[in-house]
């Protein structure tokens, strides 16, 4: 009986607190799992004494859900996120209060890595990722590449420091490993300007990273390039990679500057032991073995997948599958990219192009969202 009252009393109170209403609707014929949903905090400081550190996310029966108060780099809030799932043609309805906020723990992750020739390495509870810096220029590998490496997961776990302490990486103790080569290349989908018939790569590693957020469910990080050549002409890019809890696809935000009119960019993934590409409107997936492996059978396949609205989709051009788009100086390019594997959660092709479906479809046609007193 008491933990009746208490609950009646809780519900109670959430009631008379000064809320915001949010509508999230699904306006697709296809299901929603887990997408973001954003709200510019200048919508959310609409709310009476709200702040970062006490703003609640509250469902239908009253009930916190994990948020995050998104930065961007800056010293104020940008945005809340929080996310959902969604029926086809489904509207959800949520909260926002000021409260206690739980500890809610993290599925999206990323640092730098200084005590690895300065890997800059991110993940969440699907996927994880790596880039390479300036120190592995002059290691003993002397590696000089924008190409992003794959390390595939079996676990919701977070894993990156794990990894890197054992410094074991390249062998699978029961939670999955890096089985995937890049060399100099494109890796897992970075991108490059493509003139002339060829691919232009950056003369250094990037020179600069800055962690922009971090978690709970979302990481990001600002990547700057040098000046390079591209057949001629001195150009510079900035990118912004950022990787939600619960996706398998990051969104790539790439701006190229220069003395360029227009560039056409290359965005996509290295082709090793490829057993099957497929593309369609805006997109292309690929299926291949493990290529980093003494044993690529029991190793696994990986898959590759590129999102680029209004691209051309080149399956196999100078050892890549890439999407290409013209960009102008100091405009963003914005793409996604991302990787599954066999033993972590997508079982075939057919299950892949599902999930390419499902990124595509939030990064065209994303929830919408209506926030009201």
């Amino acid at each position: 009986m008491k933990n009746t009252i208490l609950g009646i009393a809780a519900a109670l109170t959430v009631s008379c607190t000064p809320a915001l209403k949010v509508d999230v609707a699904n306006t697709t014929p296809i299901e929603r799992d887990d997408e973001t949903v954003e709200i510019a905090w200048s919508e959310v400081a609409a709310l009476e004494g709200v702040t970062p550190e006490n703003i609640l996310v509250l469902n239908d029966d009253n009930e916190q859900i994990p948020s995050q108060v998104l930065f961007r780099g800056t010293s104020e809030p940008q945005a809340l996120i929080f996310q959902t799932d969604a029926d086809p043609m489904e509207t959800k309805r949520f909260k926002l209060v000021t409260g206690t906020r739980e500890n809610y723990p993290a599925e999206a992750f990323g640092r730098a890595v200084p005590e690895r020739y300065d890997d800059y390495a991110w993940e969440n509870n699907k996927v994880a990722y790596r880039l390479y810096g300036p120190a592995l220029e002059t290691s003993p590998e002397k590696l000089i590449t924008p190409g992003i490496d794959v390390w595939v997961k079996s676990t919701g776990r977070l894993i990156i420091d794990e990894r890197y302490a054992t410094g074991d990486y390249h062998t699978n103790h029961g939670d999955g490993m890096d089985c995937y080569k890049v060399g100099v290349t494109l890796g897992s989908g970075a991108s490059v300007p493509f003139a002339g018939g060829k691919f232009w790569f950056m003369d250094h590693n990037y020179a600069t990273a800055r962690t922009l957020d971090n978690g709970p469910i979302r990481t990001s990080v600002e990547l700057t390039y040098a000046p390079f050549d591209v057949d001629g002409t001195p150009v510079s890019l900035t990118k912004i990679i950022s990787l939600d809890a619960n996706q398998r696809f990051n969104r790539m935000d790439n701006v190229y500057t220069g003395d360029f009119a227009e560039m056409p960019i290359a965005a996509g993934f290295v082709r090793h032991d490829v057993k099957r590409v497929m593309t369609g409107d805006g997109w292309m997936g690929m299926v291949e073995a493990a290529s980093d492996s003494k044993d690529p059978v029991r190793d696994g396949d990986i898959f590759l997948g590129v999102i680029l609205p209004g691209a051309e989709m080149l399956a196999d051009t100078l050892g890549h599958a890439v999407a290409v788009k013209n960009v102008k100086p100091g405009q963003t390019l914005t793409y996604y990219a991302g990787s599954g594997w066999s033993q972590g959660g997508v079982e075939d092709m057919g299950e892949w192009v599902e999930k390419i479906g499902e990124a595509q479809a939030a990064a065209v046609t994303p929830l919408q969202v209506t926030v009201r007193k």
